[in-house]
């Protein structure tokens, strides 16, 4: 659901998930969990979460919402049929994109071994590309290989963060900082001991003055 990877427990009546909660001997979240985690349920419940393969009706229009379901061995036949002329005739001109997945060396070896260059995932646009940038200049990226090293911090100053990228052990972290040190921290104004104004050039020149 997100990059945070937060340990949780889900709890079971007659064999139906009721309850998430998070997992408190998780190394990672320590048992905090955000309302995206708690309502995880959904992503099996949901009455939007599509279990079998729909078809535009024939003669319908795009947009239209009308569709009819198939059967999974129609399904595969289609894409067969499909997949076989795209790779006969020209493979690039199948794109694939995977969405938000953990699959992705995977899906990527396969629209290589097609013979398409064009493939893509969720973290192609998003963060994987400041990802490898920490990577390769201080030698890691924060959710991934670690948090900021909070304990040994003077000052934390952070311009912004996605909600969905460590959300859950930065805030515990930050609760902790607070505690120990002063803190600059703009856009948490709830636990921030400095709240100043942001204007053109504020930020930039602020990092400028940290050494």
């Amino acid at each position: 659901m997100c990059a945070c990877r937060c340990g949780i427990k889900v709890h079971l009546r007659d064999g139906e998930v009721r309850y998430i909660e998070g997992n408190p001997d998780h190394p990672l979240n320590k048992g905090v969990i955000c309302a995206k985690g708690g309502s995880g349920i959904m992503k099996q419940y949901s009455p939007a979460r599509l279990t079998k393969t729909l078809r535009r009706k024939p003669g319908s229009e795009r947009g239209a919402n009308e569709f009819e379901e198939i059967s999974w061995e129609e399904t595969f036949d289609i894409l067969e049929k499909r997949l076989s002329h795209l790779r006969t005739t020209d493979p690039k001109k199948f794109a694939l994109f995977t969405g938000r997945d953990q699959m992705q060396a995977l899906t990527g070896l396969f629209a290589r071994q097609f013979g398409t260059p064009n493939y893509a995932a969720h973290g192609g646009f998003c963060s994987v590309n400041m990802a490898a940038g920490m990577i390769y200049t201080i030698g890691g990226s924060f959710w991934e290989f670690g948090g900021p090293d909070l304990e040994r911090a003077k000052v934390f100053y952070m311009i912004g963060t996605a909600e969905d990228h460590h959300s859950n052990p930065l805030k515990s972290a930050i609760g902790d900082f607070k505690r120990m040190a002063d803190a600059l921290l703009p856009s948490i104004q709830c636990v921030a001991a400095m709240q100043p104004s942001p204007t053109s050039g504020f930020q930039s020149s602020l990092a400028l003055t940290v050494h």
